[in-house]
């Protein structure tokens, strides 16, 4: 079940908004990232130079790759030590969907990444906040890779700003061989540590620069430079690869970007409201959870098939709550525009678990098996197990969810039964495809899968329906 480092260790709210440290969720990662370009903003004593601590580490790369003749050589060896380093597992953060596993970098994508930057260094000179920009160009560096090499190069102040907030927030503690406090995380059996939550965002402010016009601004230089190459009339993302042609290829489309990602003026990410549904799942669902309880008949764990009858039961019941109780509104953003799926996916995993707490269920759930993510498995023992997929009806592959990836599952678990969830944000015809395309399927296949639609669609007001 998820639970919140508050929690944990009944820390009152105020406490961690007084100390500003992210009240993270011990037990599954949070799809959040260490932002470079907000650690400027953090007033925490620990973190007082790491702007520039960080510009050194990528500056002293640069240093080595212009002195590196060929791949393999001294110089090259002792950049690619520099960028070696072994998963920092203690912050909880990242793209896992159980556990709170993170990601270093491996030695081929280190080789890229250094090949990269000696082809950006022949053209001439660069600045070593490209390092921050590697997520917009780079093929295989993801917000989540540049943020596990920011905690490394950080490790030293993370670890210093985790004691005092061991302190601060009377957090119970050890003292190590070195007389340091730690707090260890039994839920990963890993060394806890801690985050000031300014520095922190589930869509780094790097990820709008793959925006091509949003990055030039009003930098007609940058515009008409990028014109040579793309046309911008024709659309406004641009893969990696473009982007990576046009950082090698153009000195002044480079130092534009730079330009513009140095002068962005950064603002953190509003947790409270939570528009990118990463967070605010957790304390919602068990509000909801206690304010509209759920007595599961299937509570008698000698019933054959429980897993299954219990996935039915609160399935029934996330519909309710969305379409009868007001839990759709987690599903947009504050313009009303649809969150990504995965906002549905933690909402619908927080009310689940905490069904099978307030009930006393003692099933598993898991996650993430292989070939990919299951959204929610339950299961007693090898055989009565039962999985839910989840899918927004806006999502092209609703179809293709039914008819290969949820079978890969089912197979690869050896489940019998699953459950398939439809949220519908507004999408009618998507609906009608898929209806048509299930009232097709086999006797057999229909015994094995079943599907909810729920309506998650805004409601208009009691007073103007």
């Amino acid at each position: 079940m998820p639970i919140s480092l508050s929690e944990e260790y009944n820390i009152p709210l105020n406490v961690i908004a007084e100390n500003g440290v992210y009240d993270v969720i011990l037990d599954v990662d949070a799809r959040v990232f260490i932002d470079p370009a907000l650690i400027p903003l953090c007033k925490a004593p620990e973190f007082l130079g790491a702007k520039e601590k960080i510009e050194k580490f990528f500056s002293d790369i640069i240093v080595l790759m212009k002195h590196a003749k060929t791949p393999g050589d001294m110089y090259w060896r002792v950049a690619d030590r520099k960028l070696t380093f072994h998963e920092i597992r203690g912050t909880c953060l990242g793209y896992a969907k159980s556990g709170t596993d993170g990601n270093a970098i491996g030695p081929v994508l280190r080789k890229q990444v250094l090949v990269t930057i000696k082809e950006i260094l022949d053209t001439g000179e660069v600045d070593p906040v490209i390092f921050e920009l590697l997520d917009v160009f780079q093929e295989g560096m993801g917000c989540d890779r540049v943020s596990d090499l920011i905690t490394f190069i950080l490790l030293p102040n993370i670890r210093e700003y985790t004691q005092r907030m061991i302190k601060s927030c009377n957090i119970p503690y050890s003292i190590n061989k070195e007389g340091n406090m730690e707090c260890w995380n039994k839920y990963n059996g890993r060394q806890l540590l801690l985050l000031p939550q300014v520095i922190l965002s589930p869509l780094p402010i790097v990820k709008a620069f793959s925006n091509i016009e949003y990055a030039c601004g009003e930098n007609q230089r940058v515009r008409d430079e990028i014109n040579k190459y793309i046309h911008m009339g024709r659309r406004k993302e641009f893969t990696k690869k473009e982007i990576h042609e046009l950082i090698e290829s153009s000195i002044p489309f480079r130092d534009g970007l730079i330009d513009a990602y140095k002068n962005y003026a950064p603002v953190p990410y509003d947790f409270k409201t939570d528009p990118q549904g990463e967070y605010i799942w957790h304390k919602v669902a068990r509000e909801y959870v206690q304010k509209y309880p759920l007595i599961l008949e299937c509570a008698d764990l000698t019933q054959p098939e429980i897993s299954y009858k219990t996935i039915q039961a609160i399935c029934r019941q996330f519909a309710n709550l969305i379409e009868n109780n007001g839990l759709n509104v987690l599903l947009y953003d504050s313009d009303g525009k649809p969150k990504h799926e995965s906002a549905a996916q933690l909402l619908f995993y927080g009310v689940a678990d905490s069904y099978c707490k307030a009930n006393n269920l003692d099933l598993i759930r898991e996650g993430n098996n292989g070939r990919g993510p299951v959204d929610f498995k339950l299961s007693r023992g090898n055989r009565d197990k039962a999985l839910v997929e989840i899918k927004l009806t806006s999502n092209n592959q609703l179809i293709h969810g039914i008819e290969t990836q949820l079978p890969i599952y089912m197979k690869q678990e050896e489940v019998e039964k699953a459950l398939y969830l439809i949220i519908d944000n507004g999408h009618e015809n998507a609906i009608k495809r898929f209806t048509d395309f299930y009232n097709d399927l086999s006797s057999e296949c229909k015994d094995k899968i079943e599907y909810i639609i729920i309506d998650a669609q805004h409601k208009k007001s009691a007073s103007k329906a």
